[in-house]
Order: C-alpha cells, then sequence, then structure tokens
C-alpha cells in the first residue's frame, strides 16, 4: 500500500483497501435439489468432516461450506428473497476465501425458475402493453407487481406471498396454510408463463437485448453459476465444476423422472432442457480451466 493510500485511511477514505489477509476456506454448494439430495447429503456427512479436519490439522484453516438448503427462512420464500440471499452469500465466500470458493453440481435438471422480483418501470409497461395487444388479461400482474414511485427511474415490486394469500404462512391453520401455497404456485406458472411470453415477443421485436428477455427465463443455479463462475476473473484457483449426465433414462416413471429432469405437465421441458445444454456444455467449458472440471 502506497503513502497516498496510507495517508487517505487517517482521512477517513476507506475505498480500494486490499483484501484482509484469511485463514478461512470457505465454499458455496450449487445445485438444482432434487436431482443431487443424495450427493449433497453425502458430502455433507461423509466428506466435509474429513476436509475441515484436513484443513485444520494440516494447514491451521477454518473450513466452512454454505448450502442454502439449510437455514433459508420462510420469510425470505415469502419476501422472493431467496435468490438474493444466494447471491450475498456467493459474494461472501469469493471475499472471504483463501482458496476455493465455489462449486457446481450440474446435472440433467435446470432447476427452479423465478421470475423477477423488481422490474424496471418502463420495461414493466412494454410487457403490459404487449400482453394487452395479445389480449391476455393482465389483472394478475396488476395484483402482484406494484410500482415503487420512491426509486429514480420508477421499479414495479413483487409483492410478499402473505400480503395477497395472508394465510401461506400460518402453521397454526394447516389447511388454510396448505390452500394458499397451492394457490401461491399455480399463480406462479402464470406470472412465468405471462412474462416470459411477453418478454420473447419484446426480444423479438427489438425492444429488449437479450440479456433482459433471459433474466425472465433464467433458473437459479445458472445465475449462481454466472455470479460463481462465468463473471469470475480467476477461476483456476477458486472455482469447481462436477457435471453428472445420466444415460438412458427411463421416461415411463414420470414422477420419478421429473427429479432429475426438468418436466413440463407429462413431457420434458425443451426449453429448459436447452437452456441447461447452454449453459453446461457450451458456457461452462468455455470459461473454466479443464483441470477444474470433473465428469
Amino acid at each position: 500500500m502506497d503513502d497516498r493510500a496510507i495517508d487517505g485511511i487517517f482521512l477517513g477514505c476507506l475505498d480500494n483497501l486490499p483484501p484482509v489477509s484469511s485463514k478461512i476456506v470457505r465454499i458455496f454448494t450449487s445445485s438444482t435439489f432434487t436431482d443431487m439430495s443424495m450427493e449433497r447429503n453425502a458430502l455433507m456427512e461423509e466428506v466435509y468432516p474429513r476436509i475441515k479436519d484436513f484443513c485444520r490439522e494440516k494447514h491451521g484453516l477454518e473450513f466452512q461450506v454454505v448450502d442454502m438448503r439449510w437455514g433459508v427462512r420462510d420469510e425470505a420464500t415469502d419476501d422472493h428473497m431467496t435468490t438474493d440471499l444466494c447471491m450475498r452469500e456467493i459474494e461472501n465466500c469469493q471475499r472471504l476465501s483463501m482458496g476455493p470458493n465455489f462449486v457446481t453440481f450440474l446435472g440433467q435438471k435446470y432447476g427452479y425458475r423465478p421470475i423477477p422480483t423488481i422490474i424496471d418501470g418502463k420495461e414493466f409497461r412494454m410487457i403490459h402493453d404487449t400482453l394487452g395487444l395479445m389480449s391476455q388479461d393482465t389483472s394478475l400482474l396488476d395484483r402482484w407487481y406494484r410500482e415503487d414511485t420512491n426509486a429514480v427511474p420508477s421499479v414495479f415490486v413483487l409483492q410478499p406471498i402473505s400480503s395477497v394469500l395472508v394465510n401461506f404462512n400460518n402453521k397454526r391453520a394447516p389447511k388454510l396454510q396448505a390452500a394458499d401455497q397451492a394457490t401461491w404456485w399455480d399463480t406462479l406458472d402464470k406470472l412465468q408463463k405471462m412474462l416470459r411470453k411477453a418478454a420473447n415477443t419484446l426480444y423479438i421485436s427489438k425492444r429488449i437485448d437479450h440479456d433482459a428477455m433471459h433474466n425472465y427465463m433464467m433458473s437459479v443455479t445458472e445465475r449462481e453459476v454466472i455470479n460463481g463462475i462465468l463473471n469470475v476473473p480467476n477461476t483456476r484457483n477458486h472455482c469447481l465444476a462436477y457435471i453428472r449426465q445420466i444415460n438412458a433414462v427411463d421416461m415411463t416413471n414420470l414422477k420419478e423422472v421429473s427429479k432429475f429432469i426438468d418436466t413440463l405437465g407429462r413431457t420434458v421441458d425443451i426449453e429448459a432442457q436447452k437452456l441447461l445444454t447452454d449453459l453446461r456444455d457450451v458456457r461452462l467449458p468455455q470459461k473454466i480451466e479443464l483441470s477444474n472440471s470433473v465428469k
């Protein structure tokens, strides 16, 4: 650190400080859940304790694992904050870990695709108008997205689930809670289809760019991989990818198959599978070193 930076610290300027020397190895584990549950349980029970002992005994390091299956509050789901929590945890791992900080396990499932929690005001109005021209009922959109005029420029914010479905978190009334939760998942499905249809139409007409359109299509897992690997300058020392593909999947047992492959009704979700193929087989290999990827 040069003299000017040191003088700046004494004057209260805390920008551009060098990273604090860390004795922590903290990794974020990214995967879809239903297809990797056995692997993640085995890692938690058998592998991580051994790595923790190795780091402590051989190198005097503290080994930490972030697995977002554990400890996400119901309130985070209610406020649609789960994805933001994941992104913040990835940043924490990148900031704190002296070594590896991100590990992805990718199979044949693209995973959960949430709707945006915040939409730019201009973009929302274009979506709304586009759906109107398609003779689509926009009342569901109006019910769940409210304009925040305090933001400049204004944005539309997805409302907490319990602000509309008041029993969504009501564990004291299980039947009412189950009914509201079922209503939400049905509502989410309808909102997903509306937003994706409008976004795709706007992209084709060149009124929004590819990134803006893709924001309505993207899974949480892809967003994690983007922030954890694809946007990282140095992946060699910090990122690992494990790829698993199951050959000859039996499609006759749809309930079991849906744990491992994206399905839509009683068929394979072709759109989700194409998005996964692009992420897993094209963009990820272009970024991560061959030595850091295991198939």
